[in-house]
């Protein structure tokens, strides 16, 4: 590694995501490592932009698409291509922004901004930000993805008044062809002082609202994310539980509203900072498991370190217990999900760590399929009873979870449902059953008239059409808009297109 960023074509011609669900063919994958992996360098991050922009020339030039990856954690396809893949997971730099840089009328906490590259996983920005006593607003479950992986595709979290990743994004870099790239905010938060950018100078300031919050959920369409501002959080802890509760009208009631005073919560007279139930399908009138945590400045007196990593830790999602009862026992038949809570999905009581802590580093999680969408709360339990009638004939290896977020900004983001939206999982292992599961209640909620989004990052069925039904003309039409503003040409915005996009109607 000398003084120029390192392009590698690894020689492979097919490339496969994490959870194994789809595989492409593609013309090359090549591997980009920064000048100086070791040390964050303005000098070298220029040099790494630079290496970029000569990969889409030589896309350009052969009239080829190219796309990059981070985590390779989407089920969807939203990183896949026929043409060029580029491996962003060892652009991991990362860089605090001084006081001195951010401008008088940005409205957040000027300490508590940090330049990112594209590549840092979730849960290398958790050790760091832990160093610095910072941590992220929310997360994924998971922490395998790399920030602009979970950003672009509309990761959420549970975090119910908070937002996803994309919300405490506050400005981006952009390379949007072989000769331009632009550093992204909003016009009506603006982040940096013009002459004081972090690290890509020369880049194009744009400071537009539509444009901004078009690029957030973008799924690598406007060209190719190379860094990120972040708004962190001073450090603070969750206070952990998860309780069996009965799946009665209490629960059901307070999953429609968010009122929990009806509930018998751990901590009564504080509202959850999280929340999550997990119901087993197969026992529809039994138990739920309940997760509800609590931000505190300090760690909560009396309350546990949580335990030492195990195959299924305190802030596992419905998708990780899949995947590691797949692990342990090959195909997760229909009689071991029935038992699933007590083999692995157990109570816990009055944890307390930071983010980081609470949810893990993930490691190997099977080959798992995952349905996410995105449901207006007053419409949670119509669309749940849909599933549980169908699952009543099919007996799919599933588990259903509903996890709330405070909706997002992001103009395709799926969490968009009045102020707080329901994101309804229904996760099992790769099967036919599940394959099965989840395309007809795809259909059936259609059907029903039960309104949904689709998480971008798991499997869906969208087509122009349904999108279009989904977001509305007007959101669809202002996404449009703005990647054109910045993908100035038809052949351009084909070099960053890919199947699914083409599917969805939104690669013209």
């Amino acid at each position: 590694m000398s003084g120029t960023a390192l392009t590698h074509d690894t020689g492979r011609r097919k490339w496969k995501n994490w959870h194994e669900n789809y595989e492409v063919r593609l013309r090359r994958l090549v591997d980009v490592w920064n000048s100086d992996p070791e040390r964050s360098s303005v000098s070298s991050y220029k040099k790494t932009t630079r290496a970029l922009q000569k990969l889409i020339r030589e896309s350009r030039a052969k009239n080829e698409r190219i796309r990059a990856f981070g985590g390779g954690w989407s089920f969807s396809g939203a990183p896949a291509t026929d043409g060029t893949l580029i491996n962003t997971k060892p652009l991991n730099y990362r860089f605090p922004i001084g006081s001195s840089a951010v401008s008088a009328r940005f409205r957040g906490k000027k300490r508590n901004l940090y330049f990112v590259q594209c590549g840092t996983s979730i849960a290398e920005l958790n050790w760091y930000l832990f160093d610095k006593k910072k941590a992220l607003p929310t997360t994924g479950a998971s922490n395998g993805q790399t920030i602009v992986g979970a950003l672009s595709t509309g990761t959420h979290g549970a975090a119910i008044d908070v937002g996803a990743v994309s919300d405490y994004v506050v400005a981006m870099h952009l390379i949007v062809s072989p000769t331009r790239h632009v550093w992204l905010e909003r016009a009506s938060n603006p982040v940096i002082v013009g002459s004081k950018l972090p690290v890509p100078m020369g880049a194009k300031v744009i400071r537009d609202d539509a444009i901004f919050n078009a690029a957030l959920v973008s799924f690598g369409s406007f060209g190719i994310i190379h860094g990120v501002v972040i708004e962190v959080d001073n450090q603070y802890f969750l206070n952990a539980f998860r309780k069996k509760m009965p799946f009665n009208k209490r629960l059901r009631d307070t999953m429609a509203d968010l009122d929990f005073s009806r509930l018998d919560l751990p901590r009564r007279n504080d509202r959850p900072y999280h929340f999550q139930v997990v119901i087993n399908p197969f026992e529809p009138d039994g138990d739920a498991f309940v997760t509800t945590m609590y931000r505190d400045a300090r760690r909560r007196p009396g309350s546990k370190l949580p335990p030492p990593p195990t195959k299924i830790g305190g802030g596992d999602d419905a998708l990780g217990v899949i995947g590691v009862l797949t692990d342990l026992f090959g195909d997760l038949t229909p009689i071991l999900a029935k038992g699933l809570m007590a083999v692995g999905y157990g109570e816990y009581d009055n944890h307390a760590g930071t983010p980081g802590q609470i949810f893990r580093d993930t490691t190997t999680r099977g080959k798992a399929a995952s349905s996410a969408m995105g449901i207006p709360l007053q419409h949670v339990n119509d669309a749940l009873d849909v599933l549980f009638d169908l699952h009543r004939e099919i007996q799919a290896p599933v588990l259903f979870a509903c996890r709330y977020v405070k909706s997002t900004k992001a103009t395709l983001g799926f969490t968009c449902h009045g102020e707080r939206t329901c994101v309804l999982e229904i996760d099992g292992p790769q099967s036919s059953k599940v394959r099965t599961m989840h395309k007809r209640s795809w259909d059936l909620l259609r059907s029903a008239g039960i309104p949904f989004t689709f998480h971008w990052g798991k499997q869906h069925d969208l087509t122009a059409n349904r999108v279009r039904a989904a977001y509305g003309d007007e959101r669809v039409d202002a996404w449009l808009a703005a990647r054109r503003s910045l993908l100035r040409t038809a052949s351009l915005r084909k070099t960053f297109s890919n199947d699914m996009m083409e599917r969805a109607g939104l690669a013209e």
